[in-house]
């Protein structure tokens, strides 16, 4: 009888430890959609003078931007603390604050996007590489946005790699959703920045992740440039 309980016991724990991670990553997914969810409600409750007055913030950030030489560095090599300032002054924003959301059809997957791409950030969700665009769109704009290549129990960026030519992705930003379209795939070294740079009349997202899983010897760029939205 003892012994029977015994293998019931260790058949329980094997299948908690089994079934765990995948119950997690479907929590941790959901939690991520309330995000989401609630920075999407909040907007609903913005006046359109307070979303013109943060609109011409980014505006005169991302010009900033386009007019500032000195790059970006890799945000799994060292921290941007110095740009992540810069932000927060422009803006007059918490960078705990969520500022956008992702969406990838093709993975299942709704993120929220933050300002900045510290490690506190980056657990949290996906984060916006100091010195790149802010992801509102627009000409001459190139926002590049960080992801881990799986936490564990959340999957951010894991399958990125999935993402083919002409698949497409969402950004939801604080005045419409934008539509970036999939055209290449690129693997560089970490202390490589030429395809992350703005392109002038062109409106263009990079996503940004670790390669090959599970290391971090070099850096995956998935490369996209918007398209124009379907009308709902």
């Amino acid at each position: 009888m003892k012994r029977k309980k015994v293998i019931i016991l260790l058949f329980v724990v094997g299948l908690i430890i089994l079934v765990y991670p995948h119950a997690a990553k479907l929590v941790n997914s959901f939690l991520q959609k309330q995000q989401v969810d609630q920075f999407q409600t909040d907007l609903e409750e913005r006046s359109d003078e307070e979303v013109d007055a943060l609109m011409k913030k980014v505006s005169a950030c991302n010009k900033e931007i386009f007019y500032d030489s000195s790059g970006f560095r890799d945000p799994f090599f060292e921290d941007n603390e110095e740009k992540l300032n810069k932000f927060k002054n422009c803006l007059g924003i918490d960078d705990d604050e969520v500022f956008a959301a992702i969406e990838i059809p093709k993975l299942g997957e709704m993120i929220p996007i933050f300002l900045g791409a510290t490690e506190e950030t980056l657990e949290k969700g996906i984060g916006q590489i100091e010195g790149s665009s802010l992801p509102v769109g627009g000409k001459s704009n190139h926002t590049v946005l960080a992801g881990h290549r799986g936490m564990g129990t959340k999957a951010m960026f894991r399958n990125v790699d999935e993402l083919r030519d002409g698949d497409v992705f969402y950004i939801h930003t604080i005045t419409g959703t934008l539509t970036y379209q999939v055209y290449n795939q690129e693997v560089i070294a970490p202390d490589e920045t030429r395809p992350l740079e703005i392109q002038e009349n062109r409106d263009l997202a990079t996503l940004f992740t670790c390669h090959p899983y599970p290391t971090d010897r070099e850096r995956l760029l998935i490369q996209t440039e918007r398209v124009k939205e379907e009308k709902e």
